[in-house]
């Protein structure tokens, strides 16, 4: 079928123990592709030696808001360095998250500038990670000029009207597990509202399961669920939504 789940985190010890079989259930669900994200140097170097042992996954170097209390040139140096590693294709995940606020928020939007210039020189997309700052990170990508970007807002949740701002400097928007939540109908009519040249999928996984796995540590394979609801939307089938972003994927990324 062709899927991609365009963020994940198959790095992560949570996947230890059974990497293998849950790339294979991936494979029988038809999710063929992978990009395998980032959150702090470590964590970068870890995704970047995943994607260069298995080909059907591709890496992401970033610093997550949570941990932009750590940035200083050292780590922005050495992230930059693993840009150049022919299985990075995207700078991330970044960006800004007020709802945990482990990081301060200006700490996060100082960050958040250095990675835009570090996307632009590296010229490879941004993954930007936003919860409860959408108005802060548009106003924040405005002022620093690079409309159209190239990017996806991961994880998107919040509306339609939050999702047009970023649609017009550029973004794709992609969508996970929450999009089959009971209460989320909000987010479910912005999915429906997305352009199909500019939607994606994605898990998230470890976190953020679909709503029949919700309490159960999220996988790619669970994407399935997401897919159903998002070709429901489009009035799609699965073949045709799974060929629209596997094609939108390949022509952010540069697969």
């Amino acid at each position: 079928m062709g899927f991609v789940d365009t963020h994940c985190h198959l790095h992560f010890p949570e996947y230890e123990t059974d990497r293998a079989e849950v790339l294979l259930r991936s494979k029988e669900a038809g999710v063929d592709l992978f990009i395998n994200v980032g959150t702090d140097v470590a964590s970068s170097r870890l995704s970047v030696e995943l994607a260069s042992a298995d080909e059907r996954i591709y890496a992401a170097a970033g610093l997550h808001p949570h941990d932009a209390k750590d940035g200083c040139p050292e780590v922005y140096r050495d992230l930059e360095a693993l840009l150049a590693h022919p299985r990075v294709v995207a700078v991330g995940e970044v960006g800004l998250d007020y709802y945990r606020d482990h990081s301060p928020q200006d700490k996060q939007r100082e960050v958040l500038r250095e990675f835009v210039a570090m996307a632009r020189r590296a010229d490879k997309p941004l993954i930007l990670h936003c919860r409860d700052a959408y108005g802060d990170l548009a106003a924040l990508l405005h002022e620093l000029g690079g409309a159209p970007y190239r990017g996806v807002i991961h994880c998107f949740s919040s509306n339609t009207e939050d999702m047009n701002r970023f649609l017009e400097l550029g973004f794709h928007i992609s969508f996970a597990g929450p999009l089959t939540y009971k209460k989320n109908d909000p987010l479910r009519e912005a999915c429906k509202n997305c352009p199909s040249d500019r939607l994606m999928l994605e898990t998230d996984a470890p976190f953020l399961p679909p709503q029949t796995m919700r309490g159960k540590r999220n996988e790619p394979c669970f994407m399935m669920e997401t897919a159903q609801t998002a070709a429901g939307l489009h009035g799609l089938s699965l073949e045709q939504l799974a060929a629209r972003t596997l094609a939108n994927a390949r022509e952010l990324f540069r697969l």
